[in-house]
Parts: structure tokens; C-alpha cells; sequence
């Protein structure tokens, strides 16, 4: 489609445009002002992992391997963002503000006007109810009808800012929302690193009486042994054995600490789990899993080479660097399997439960690895007492028990040491959100304004013209009448020629041409046609035989227009005829032929309207198709060049193919853009299947019968201007009654 036409198309459906354009931007603008105002605040909230924290934090190895830089990454981000939209967050808010909404059944009686600031000054707690949760944090379009407190958090683009947006019916309350929002959020993040330290706390307490016996049962045996006999010497086999017996003591101590460690963020991480919506397996569910027991006693074996390999070769040796790449790759197959256990029922996109399923998988995996080297520490071990023991003096067993009661000193000091950095995290704020930015009142109230009438307005515009253009293009698509020429021609019925609707030049011009179309210098011209409608929607047929006729006395052709309408007759009332006989009576023979023909108002125009009154349908089918009606139109056109025979439309009756059958040309008068498609198609096959012939076709209608918009705001311009120069034109003063002396 070219611009011109679709310009054009537009231009044509301008009266709907405009009805869509003022419907969406009035609508709009009277919601905007019938919807109650609601106020906009926000609170900034800033995430910087500082570096005292970090390092009290990397002591005791919770969140160590994020310490490493101040910025956050993608998967805290997402975390801390879900986070500041859960209940325990937003619960918090509803229940220190009290929040409460108002009921849908007061704001719809509050969009009578004068009612709303009647119910807030004398029934301010009427029709309200506590809000939810849900209500908090879900805002759809019917938010824009029935406003009610709402907030939401976000991160910040390109910065590790959390900024928390609140919107009530007054700036106060929206400010306080937005703060409360934000310090139950830091709050509540503080808490869940509160519970990580509690939870190893815990985890070390369990083990510390173990430990402590351990150490108190080596050392009372070391005491016994001493008191029993003197020792001697050690060789040196015996002193290398005991050296390493020592470095494996304390290899095993700090793996113990490192699995504390381990165990205690696995348990925090599977409570958080288990308050996820998502979550469907309990912690069990990773011991039962017999492919990671496996995986486990694999490991403990590798841990065993492992700490012989180190014995006897170095850390850089190719021997030593394989068995590492086979326990990392252990380590990688018990992780993946207790992602497939934590989250084998679970279908989710959740970027929070995903980063919680991971880290629970990660501590799995570094626990079973702990466990095992545990185990293959405690085998190792086992056999070096063995070794020791089978020396015959009683030097070794002295040195063995002192080895055990260092080692247990040893690893029940590193267990106080961090049981007390626990305990110290439980009461510290180890929270790495800082409130940059509260809500404060702003210096231009309008800004912060919900709805905003000029941004409705714009709104209203844009949408309103996007609709407008839409409704116009969705009407053309849907309109079944005739548009043109192109579309009777795919109907395959060809135009004769156009006319214009509009009274003026080029109407008559069109005529003009329909005259010599229809009569060519050259040919035997016809001498009786008829006109019809294709339907009674647009009843043009009369006054195109009316233009033709005139086009063609002009010519000095002598021509009669006939109306053959006899139950709707229409020719006395175009050409301004009284009621009086016609064709009705010519035929039945009660009048003479000649005595009912009227001259019209061109030299060689004459007329013959269809009769005195309107006849019945019956009545009007038996005089049309009797003989007499033959004889009659022979005798006409014998005396005239040319008889105009307009008929009733195709689709309400079926005289236009019965006088079709007498006639020379049948003409089916159609107009653009009023006529339906399939009605104009279906006039036309009646009349070819009725005459043998397809009928010409004449288009009422031009692209120049549109309005161009300099006529139309030509037009509103003179509407508007002329009250006002009623309104300035003086009084004129009444004639004096003589002359001036």
C-alpha cells in the first residue's frame, strides 16, 4: 500500500480516529482525576562487604570465598533482591505500621465526587481492613483503579545499591513504609548471618566434650606410664615414625576443624531450603544416596594414597598431582549428585532457590570430602601406633601418648578459639547493608504524585493515537463493501464509468462520460436500459437515470426516465412532482401513454413517474410482467432515443431481471463504500443468470467526494468564528423619525 492511499484510508475513517483518540485520552484523564492520589518514597540501601567484617567472618569460613572483593556478583545480587520481598522482610513492615487498606466497595463509592474528603474527615477508619502480604507486594492494573500501599525492591543498574519504592495514599505514610522496608531488611539479613555463627556455635559445642576427653584420657595415660618406669632414648627409626605420627596428628585436627565448619554451614543453608516453597527433600535424602557412600569410601582410599604418596615423594610429583585430580574429581561427582537429590521434584527458575541448592551442594561435596579424609586420617594413624608400639622399649608408648595429648591440646584450642569467633558473631552486626539513603520529604511534592495528570495525558496521546490508527486500519480490513474499481473487478463485473456523489463539476462530468459509454458515436446505441440497485441500503439508481437523462437531452438525444418502483416509487419526489398517475395506470390501461409523460426541466427530458399511489408487491409483479407491459416499453422506446427504466434494487425483488429481459443494457448502480461485496455479487449473478449477460457496472463515488482537510478545517474555522462575530456586530440604531436640525 502507498503512503497516498493510506493517508487516504486514514482521512476516510477520520470521525472513528477521533472517537477512539477522545475516548483513550478523555478516559484516561477523567480516571486520572476521579482515582484516588497516591504518594511515591523511596530508601536506599548499600551492600559493601567491608573488611573487618570479612576478616572475622573468613576466621571463622562463613561466606570466605565472596570476602575476597567489595562488589557483589550476579547470584547475590538476585539473592539479596529476593530476600528484600520475602515475608519475614515486608510481614515485618505490615505489622509495626499497621498497615490497613481500604475496602473495593468504599473506593467505588469514593469515585462519586465530594464523597472522598468526606469519609477522610469525619469516617477516616471506615471501610478499611488489614492488608496481607500478597496485597503488599503484587501490583497489577487494577492497582491504577483501586490504589492501596505497595512496595518493592530492586537493585540498582551497574551499582550494588537495593533501593526499596513505596507508594500510600499520603507522603508520610510512604516514606515510613519505604524506611521500615528498608531497616527490616538489614535486620533481617544480619539475623541470617547471626544464625550461620549459631549454627557452627552449635556444631563445635557438640564436638568440644569429645574433644576434651580425648585429651584429658591421652594425658592421664601419658601421666601413668611416666610414673611406672623411666624412659630411654628413642632410635631413629622410631623418632621419624613419631614425626610422622605427629604432622598426620595435626593434618587430622584441622581437617576435623575444616569438617565442623563444613557441617555447620550445610546445616544452614538446608534451613533456609527448607523454608523455600520449592523444596522437596529433606537432608536425609544426601545419606541415602548409595552412589555418594560409594564416592565416600573411594575417597577415603585416595586420601590414604594421597598422605603415603606425600611421604615418600614430592607435592610436584606426577604421582602426587593424579591422585589430587582423582579426589577433585570425586568431590565434583558427590556434588552433582546431591544436586540431582535437592533437586530432583523441583521445577523452578527461582535464581535464589538455585543459589541456595548449589551452595548445599558445595558443602555436601566438602563434607563427604572431609569425612572421608577423617576416616583415612584415623586408618593411617592407627597403623603408626601399630608401628610404634612394636618397639620393645617403653620409650615409644611415652611418645605416642605425648604425640596424642599434643595433638588434642592442639585441636581442642583451635576448637575454643572458634567456638568463642562464633559466639562473638551471634551478638555483632555483621551485616553488609548500610542504609545510604532514607526517605525524606522532596522540594517539589507534584513529582512524587500517583497518577500524574501531564504523564496520563501523554499517555493518554500516544496510546490513544496508536489505537486511533489501529481501530482505522482494523475497520478498512473489516469493511465488506465495495472500495473501488479493483474490487468489483475481482468480482468480474467491469465499470462502465464513475460518478461522483457530490454535487458539482465533477458529477456532472461523470455523467457526461457515462453518456458516452454507454451511447458511442460509433454502434447500434441502446434504446431501453435499466437501472438498479444492487440492495435498498443505498438507493442511488434513481438519481444516476435522472443525471444520465439529462446528460443525454443535453446531447439532443430525446429520453424518458421511467420509475418502475411501483411499491416504493421515488421519481416524484426527486424531480418534484405532486402524486398523480403513471406507469401503474398506463399499464392497466385506465390512462393513456402519452397523458402520464411529464416534461422534465431540460429540452428533450421527459418523465414518467410510477403512479398515484404505492401498490402491493403482488399487485406491482402482475402488471410488470403482463403483456401490457411489454407492448407499453416496445412503444416507448420506439418514440424516444432513449429509455431510462429504473427498477426496484436486485437483492429486495425480482422486477429488474424480469424488465431486464426487454431491456438493451442492464446498468447496476453501486455505491463506493456503501454496498456490500457479497450483496453486489449476488445482484449480479441474478441478473446474468435472468438476462444471459453480465450487468455494467457504474460506481457512485470518487476519491474527491472526501473532504480535503483544508474544506474541513476551513469549515470548523467559520463555526467557530461566526458566534463571535455575532457577538462583536453593534445594535444597528433605528431610523430617525426626521432630519437633524
Amino acid at each position: 500500500m502507498e503512503l497516498r492511499q493510506l493517508l487516504a484510508l486514514l482521512w476516510r475513517r477520520r470521525r472513528l480516529m477521533l472517537l477512539v483518540f477522545i475516548g483513550v485520552t478523555g478516559g484516561l484523564a477523567a480516571l486520572t482525576l476521579l482515582c484516588e492520589t497516591q504518594y511515591v518514597a523511596s530508601a536506599k540501601v548499600y551492600l559493601y562487604h567491608s573488611p573487618n567484617k570479612a576478616s572475622l567472618l573468613s576466621r571463622i569460613s562463613l561466606d570466605a570465598s565472596m570476602m575476597g572483593s567489595a562488589s557483589l556478583t550476579d547470584a547475590e545480587r538476585a539473592t539479596y533482591e529476593e530476600l528484600a520481598q520475602t515475608v519475614p522482610v515486608l510481614g515485618a513492615v505490615i505489622g509495626e505500621l499497621d498497615l490497613k487498606r481500604k475496602r473495593k466497595s468504599l473506593q467505588l463509592i469514593e469515585f462519586i465526587p465530594f464523597v472522598r474528603p468526606i469519609v477522610e474527615r469525619f469516617l477516616p477508619g471506615i471501610g478499611r481492613r488489614a492488608m496481607t502480604f500478597e496485597e503488599l507486594t503484587h501490583k497489577s492494573l487494577v492497582h491504577l483503579i483501586f490504589p492501596r500501599p505497595y512496595v518493592t525492591a530492586d537493585m540498582v543498574e551497574d551499582a550494588d545499591i537495593l533501593e526499596f519504592s513505596s507508594s500510600a495514599e499520603s507522603l508520610e505514610l510512604a516514606m515510613a513504609m519505604a524506611n521500615a522496608a528498608a531497616r527490616s531488611f538489614i535486620g533481617r539479613e544480619n539475623a541470617m548471618r547471626q544464625d550461620e555463627c549459631r549454627e557452627l556455635a552449635r556444631a563445635v559445642a557438640r564436638d568440644l566434650p569429645r574433644a576434651r576427653g580425648d585429651y584429658e584420657k591421652a594425658l592421664a595415660e601419658l601421666g601413668r606410664v611416666r610414673q611406672r618406669e623411666k624412659i630411654v632414648d628413642l632410635e631413629a627409626e622410631a623418632e621419624q615414625l613419631l614425626n610422622r605420627y605427629y604432622t598426620l596428628a595435626g593434618e587430622r585436627d584441622s581437617n576435623r576443624l575444616e569438617l565442623l565448619k563444613a557441617q555447620g554451614m550445610l546445616a544452614n543453608v538446608k534451613a533456609q531450603l527448607a523454608k523455600r516453597p520449592e523444596f522437596r527433600k529433606s537432608s536425609e535424602s544426601v545419606q541415602r544416596s548409595t552412589l555418594i557412600d560409594s564416592i565416600k569410601l573411594t575417597l577415603r582410599d585416595l586420601y590414604m594414597d594421597l598422605a603415603v604418596a606425600k611421604s615418600r615423594m614430592t607435592p610436584e610429583h606426577p604421582a602426587v598431582r593424579e591422585i589430587e585430580g582423582k579426589i577433585d574429581e570425586a568431590k565434583r561427582l558427590i556434588k552433582g549428585e546431591a544436586q540431582k537429590i535437592f533437586g530432583s521434584e523441583t521445577i523452578s527458575t527461582d535464581q535464589t532457590f538455585s543459589y541456595l541448592n548449589d551452595r548445599s551442594a558445595e558443602y555436601a561435596a566438602q563434607a563427604a570430602g572431609y569425612e572421608s579424609r577423617d576416616a583415612a586420617y584415623a586408618s593411617l594413624l592407627g597403623t603408626l601406633e601399630g608401628q610404634i608400639m612394636a618397639f620393645p622399649d617403653r620409650a615409644a608408648a611415652d611418645a605416642l601418648l605425648a604425640a596424642r595429648v599434643t595433638a588434642g591440646e592442639l585441636f581442642l584450642s583451635n576448637l575454643g578459639q572458634m567456638q568463642s569467633a562464633a559466639l562473638a558473631g551471634e551478638n555483632l552486626d555483621l551485616s553488609i547493608a548500610h542504609l545510604v539513603e532514607e526517605a525524606t520529604p522532596p522540594g517539589k511534592v507534584e513529582d512524587y504524585m500517583r497518577p500524574k495528570l501531564s504523564l496520563m495525558l501523554a499517555v493518554g496521546i500516544v496510546f490513544g493515537a496508536f489505537l486511533a490508527l489501529c481501530a482505522a486500519l482494523l475497520a478498512a480490513y473489516a469493511d465488506p463493501t465495495v472500495s473501488g474499481p479493483a474490487a468489483l473487478a475481482e468480482a468480474g463485473l467491469p465499470v462502465l464509468a464513475t460518478v461522483a456523489g457530490r454535487p458539482g463539476a465533477d458529477r456532472v462530468q461523470g455523467f457526461r462520460r457515462l453518456r458516452d459509454a454507454l451511447f458511442p458515436h460509433t454502434g447500434t446505441p441502446p434504446r431501453l436500459v435499466v437501472l438498479a440497485d444492487p440492495g435498498a441500503a443505498c438507493p442511488d439508481a434513481m438519481a444516476t437515470a435522472l443525471g444520465l437523462a439529462t446528460a443525454l437531452a443535453r446531447s439532443g438525444r430525446a429520453t424518458l426516465v421511467v420509475d418502475a418502483g411501483l411499491t416504493r416509487p421515488t421519481l416524484h419526489a426527486l424531480a418534484g412532482l405532486p402524486l398523480g398517475p403513471g406507469l401503474a395506470e398506463a399499464i392497466g390501461g385506465s390512462v393513456f401513454r402519452d397523458a402520464v409523460i411529464l416534461p422534465g426541466e431540460e429540452a428533450g427530458l421527459f418523465l414518467l413517474p410510477a403512479g398515484e399511489g404505492t401498490l402491493a408487491a403482488d399487485a406491482a409483479d402482475r402488471l410488470l410482467d403482463s403483456p401490457a407491459a411489454a407492448r407499453l416499453l416496445d412503444g416507448l422506446g420506439r418514440r424516444f432515443d432513449a429509455v431510462l427504466l429504473v427498477a426496484e434494487p436486485v437483492t429486495a425483488s425480482g422486477d429488474a431481471c424480469a424488465l431486464g429481459r426487454h431491456a438493451d443494457a442492464v446498468l447496476l448502480i453501486i455505491r463506493r463504500f456503501g454496498d456490500d461485496c457479497a450483496v453486489t455479487a449476488a445482484a449480479a449473478a441474478a441478473l446474468t443468470a435472468a438476462t444471459g449477460r453480465p450487468p455494467l457496472a457504474v460506481l457512485c463515488g470518487a476519491d474527491s467526494d472526501e473532504a480535503t482537510p483544508r474544506e474541513v478545517f476551513g469549515d470548523l474555522r467559520r463555526r467557530l468564528s461566526w458566534p463571535r462575530q455575532a457577538a462583536q456586530t453593534p445594535e444597528r440604531p433605528a431610523k430617525a423619525g426626521g432630519r437633524r436640525g
